[in-house]
Formats: C-alpha cells, structure tokens, sequence
C-alpha cells in the first residue's frame, strides 16, 4: 500500500504573453485586467493548491515565452512559488519550447522547494509526505526552442518508485513534429502511472489506463482558445487510484456567440438581441469576456454583413464604451456565414447573365485541383491591379486565391442579379 497524496498538474502558464487578435484601444479597466490576466490565472493555480492542501504543483513547460519573460514576470511568478512554498507544496517544472533552458533567465532566486528537470537527461526526484516517498516524478526539459528528439523513449520507471509521474511537454501523436514527439504507446511503455503532459493548450485525456493528460493552458490568448481554461487537481489514493477534477483559472473567457440573423429585417434588432444575449454571457461565466460573434442564416441583413463597413458598425455599436466596464464582454469580431436570399441552384437554370456567371464558375471549381490553382491564378494575372502591381499577387498564396474564388460565388451572382433589376427599373 501507498500514500495518499494530491497535486495540481497545470501547463503553459505563458506569463506576460499578450492577448492576440484585440487591440487595447482607449484607456479603461480592461487594460489593467488584460495585461494582468495570465498571472491572475497563475495566482489561482496556487489559491486552488493551497485550497485543497494538495502536496505539489507539477508545472510541464512554458511558464513563460523566451521573448516576453521580463523581470515582472520573473518577479511575479517567483513570489507565487514562495507562497507556495509557506504552504509546504513543492513545485515541479520542466522547461517547454517557448521557455527552453538556453532562453530560461532565473534572475530571481526560487525557493529550495522548486525543482527544475535538467535538459540533458531524463531525471527524477521523490515527492514526499510525513518523511516518506509518496511519489517518485521523473521529468526533462528542452534545452532549445525544437527537439525533434523522442524524450519519451527516454523514460523507465523503477521498482521502487511507488507512483510513477512523468512529466514531459510534448505533442504527442504528431511523428513530424519538433516538439518532442511521441506517440501514446510510447509514454504507456515507460511504465508511468500518471503522465502530465504539456503544450496542447485545449485540455485533454489521452488514456486512463495509465493516465495521460494535457490540461490545456491556464489562460486563453487568442480566438483559437475559447472556452473554459484551468488545471487538474489530482488526488491518488494509497492504493494507486487516480481522481481528475478540472479547475477554472482562467480571468478573462474567450467565447463564441453565434446568431441567425434570419427573425431581423433591421440592424438594430440584431444589435438588440445581440446585447440581451450579452448581459446573460456575463452572468453565466462570472468574469470579463472576449467574443466572436458569428452570424449565421439567411435574410435582409446577408447584405449589410457581407461588407467590411456593415461588419464595423455592429461592432462599434455593440463596443460602444464596453471597455470602460469591469465586467466586460468585448466583440473582438463578427465573422459572416450568412447566405444570401438569393436561390443560386434556380438561378442556375436562367438563360441570363447571372446564369451563364455562374455556370463558368461551376466549369472552374469542377476542375482538379491542381488545375484550378493554375486557372485562378492565370487569370488574376491578367486582372488590371495585378498587371500593375505583380508583388501583390506573388504575395497571395494559393489558398487566399481559393477562399477568393469561393466567395466570387455568390458575391458576383449578387451584383450580377442588382443591375438586372435596376436595368428593369429603368
């Protein structure tokens, strides 16, 4: 029989890092809460330790990014491990790829409680409790940016070792990748009882038997990372069973808010709906938010969405002195993936300008794919801007060309369908 004992595995703290896709803007109690929402979440990584007297913080890479590690950071986090460390909880780290030891500056003394795995080799060291080993944690940092090198092979548990965690920040399943990949039969061969894993910023449990864990990143930082973000509070019972409970750090949500805006003939009935919604957002996360509105459906406001003004305005009036509130919840942007009224397939079917535009546009995207990159871009060539100004071209790639072409779809059977009916008209 073992010892019971607990930790919090976190990951991929990236102190200091800035939020990506928002502009700060004017002045206001956001800007205070965004810059600082990395490390309030970092401080409720100790809060929740020290909440449930765990007796370690397993902390697998990326503490903070090699170009945004200021001695703010340094300072902020070192006092979170003090505390800590007035709370008896040792702390475990191993370096990842944006904090590699080559780019790691420890200006700032830590306490003896804190144990950083070296990079040259796969080491370990116990965990105890009440003057016994607990747990024995074996862990390897990267000594730079990319190691394509497979640490996990590296790994071999011991007869002695009583529970077995390994900690390693990698991207496992991903055999091209260099951040030290592996795959999941890999880590089950070391013979680890809990993996806790780093890098992948969504949370995620790769096996049970044994455990292998991403806890995903504490904050999120960009659109990409919406929704709940946290650690794991892990609890193993003398006789080696393994309870996850997931903990909420993160001080600022990223979220998505999608509307069909087929019920509105007018802008301010979406800008209504769209704020009511809003004031139910706040109450239901219980922090800031910093939204994508996704609009979707069709209907008379397909049109005004569909232009880059339509987009701004809504926007705007949704924002309009937003950043000023404690409580906020920001639009970053509104993404239109509305359709038209219009029925392409019936418009197909006309013998009319619209008909013929769209049935070339079918003769191009029936092409193979290869083909219709070499059609696109001929063509594009011979466009006036582009005949003027080659480097714009050279600098689109081919899938900006093809995500152009998709869009031509409808945006031209649009404008193509207005002249008709206004030459009617006259």
């Amino acid at each position: 029989m073992g010892k019971h004992f607990s930790f919090i595995h976190c990951a991929d703290l990236h102190l200091g890092e800035p939020f990506s896709d928002i502009r700060m803007g004017s002045s206001g109690p956001w800007n205070e809460q965004i810059g600082k929402a990395t490390f309030k979440a970092f401080e409720k990584v100790v809060d929740a330790a020290l909440e449930n007297r765990v007796d370690a913080i397993l902390i697998s890479g990326d503490v903070y990014n090699g170009d945004h590690h200021s001695l703010a950071a340094q300072m902020s986090f070192a006092r979170e491990l003090y505390r800590a460390a007035q709370g008896g909880i040792e702390v475990f780290i191993v370096h990842g790829n944006h904090d590699p030891g080559e780019a790691w500056r420890a200006d700032i003394p830590l306490p003896e409680t804190v144990h950083i795995f070296p990079a040259d080799k796969v080491t370990s060291f116990p965990l105890m409790k009440d003057g016994e080993k607990a747990a024995t944690i074996y862990g390897i940092s990267y000594k730079t940016r990319h190691v394509k090198e497979n640490l996990a092979l590296q790994f071999h548990r011991e007869k002695d070792d009583g529970f077995a965690i390994g900690m390693l920040h990698t991207e496992a399943g991903a055999a091209s990748s260099p951040y030290a990949p592996c795959t999941v039969d890999d880590l089950k061969a070391a013979g680890m009882d809990y993996w806790a894993l780093g890098h992948v910023h969504t949370r995620k449990t790769l096996s049970t038997s044994p455990y292998i864990v991403y806890p995903g990143n504490t904050q999120g930082l960009s659109l990409k990372e919406t929704g709940v973000r946290g650690c794991y509070l892990v609890d193993v019972g003398a006789y080696g069973t393994v309870t996850l409970k997931f903990i909420e750090t993160d001080v600022i949500r990223w979220m998505d808010m999608v509307v069909d805006i087929s019920p509105f003939s007018q802008t301010e009935e979406l800008i209504q709906a769209v704020t009511k919604r809003r004031s139910g957002l706040k109450e239901l996360t219980g922090r800031p938010n910093i939204i994508r509105l996704v609009c979707t459906g069709s209907g008379p406001l397909h049109k005004i969405l569909s232009t880059e003004d339509g987009r701004d305005f809504i926007l705007q009036s949704l924002n309009d002195k937003e950043q000023f509130r404690y409580l906020f919840a920001w639009f970053v942007r509104l993404e239109d993936r509305t359709r038209s009224l219009l029925h392409l397939e019936e418009r197909r079917e006309l013998p009319d300008v619209t008909g013929n535009f769209l049935k070339a546009f079918d003769a191009v995207n029936q092409m193979d794919p290869e083909k219709k990159k070499e059609e696109l871009r001929r063509t594009a060539e011979k466009q006036p801007e582009f005949v003027k100004y080659k480097k714009l071209l050279q600098s689109l790639s081919d899938e900006d060309l093809l995500y152009a072409f998709q869009k031509s779809e409808l945006l031209g059977a649009e404008m193509l369908t207005e002249e008709e009916e206004d030459n009617e008209n006259h």
